[in-house]
């Protein structure tokens, strides 16, 4: 006995001598430190009277390296647990890093191997929570959650790649300019609705992924057994989304008009941006609704004329200063601006502007003209304002379309 004893004695004096490993008074153990141990277990520093075990990681260093090794893929190894039980705020495990550049709260990784995971959280047998929480604000402890959630973010998510979801509810949001923004530059108000007219819409059905033959291994964490690896029950939203027919725009011909729309994946595929195809609907609208209007007017000049007619007939004199819609409109080549001028102008004048309002082309007339012809290839196509100025004063605007 006393040959034992002494021989644990010249083992544990080195360990206690270089203060590698010391079991305080009491009972608390400090490990790799000199510090006086705060947790149960200290390593690498005095740790926290809140955690059982408490770990202080150095440069290029991590606080636990936990390593599960299987052979053959087959079955389930764990390369360990933590804990909580029976408790209100309870954690199993929490890892902090501080004052540190590249700081990593908890990295996981799976490698060589069929099927991994780095990271998993679950949740069950609970009535409202989260199996994986971030947060941007602090104060975890205080999350309220109003229902169960695979994943839980209070803050800005960035997701690169793609994601996939059958439902989102709330609020959509996308970029937006203002006057304020940093905009570089107003569409011109041109050819969207001719454009986004040629545009082709296509159908297609989503095949549904192969599912991977389940496998059962257990696990006890507590008093019942978990189930690991059966396959899920069929989603009733999924189900839907494979048997339905889908609508999509031909990202091709997109491309050949509004090329920013339109991204490439990795194996050579495109998506498309239909977000920022919003604005260009309703810039599309706008312009029908112009055309609408440009050709009530056309009606109603033609209404005008007629009753012009009758008027002179009757001896009564001709309206003066008058500016008529161009024919033809919408144009590609060449369209003529008719107006009518009294005997006494002195200065007139068509001005040609674009829709945020400058000017592109002033053409001076008189009052012995009647009409001056416009060039499409001058101005480019889109939709323009002309304008009729006499002696200084604005008389009448009217829209004109150049097609392509």
């Amino acid at each position: 006995m006393k040959k034992a004893f002494l021989s644990l004695f010249l083992i544990m004096a080195p360990i206690v001598m270089f203060a590698q490993f010391k079991v305080q008074s009491d009972g608390k153990i400090a490990i790799q430190t000199t510090s006086t141990a705060l947790s149960p277990i200290s390593i690498n520093g005095a740790g926290n009277s809140n955690y059982y075990i408490s770990c202080d990681a150095s440069d290029n260093m991590s606080g636990f390296y936990l390593d599960a090794k299987g052979t053959n893929n087959t079955g389930t190894i764990y390369g360990g647990d933590f804990y909580a039980s029976q408790g209100y705020n309870s954690i199993g495990l929490k890892c902090r890093a501080t004052n540190c550049s590249n700081c990593f709260g908890v990295i996981g990784t799976a490698d060589i191997g069929t099927k991994g995971v780095g990271v998993c959280g679950q949740i069950y047998y609970i009535n409202s929570g989260a199996a994986i929480f971030g947060s941007t604000q602090g104060g975890y402890m205080n999350c309220s959650f109003d229902d169960i959630y695979a994943g839980y973010f209070d803050g800005n998510v960035k997701v690169i790649g793609n994601l996939s979801a059958n439902t989102i509810n709330g609020i959509t949001l996308g970029p937006a300019t203002s006057g304020s923004g940093s905009s570089i530059g107003t569409l011109r108000s041109a050819s969207v609705a001719n454009s986004l007219s040629g545009l082709n819409v296509t159908t297609y059905q989503n095949e549904r992924p192969e599912q991977p033959t389940p496998t059962e291994s257990t696990h006890a964490l507590d008093s019942d057994t978990l189930l690991r690896g059966e396959a899920p029950e069929p989603d009733v939203m999924d189900e839907q989304f494979y048997e339905k027919n889908h609508y999509a725009l031909d990202a091709d011909r997109l491309e050949e008009v509004y090329p920013d729309l339109v991204y490439v994946r990795k194996d050579g595929s495109k998506a498309i941006n239909y977000m920022e195809m919003i604005p260009l609907l309703v810039q599309s609208i706008n312009e029908l609704n112009a055309e609408i209007e440009i050709l009530k007017g056309q009606t109603q000049d033609g209404a005008v004329k007629a009753a012009r007619t009758v008027t002179s007939v009757e001896g009564t004199s001709l309206p003066n200063n008058v500016l008529y819609q161009n024919s033809p409109n919408p144009f590609k080549e060449q369209t003529t601006i008719r107006f009518s001028l009294a005997d006494d102008v002195t200065s007139a004048a068509i001005c040609i502007f674009d829709m945020t309002g400058k000017m592109l082309k002033k053409l001076p007339v008189s009052s012995g003209d009647s009409s001056v012809k416009v060039n499409g290839w001058e101005l480019g196509e889109g939709m323009f304002l002309y304008t009729l100025l006499v002696n200084g004063q604005e008389i009448d605007t009217k829209r004109m379309i150049i097609t392509k």
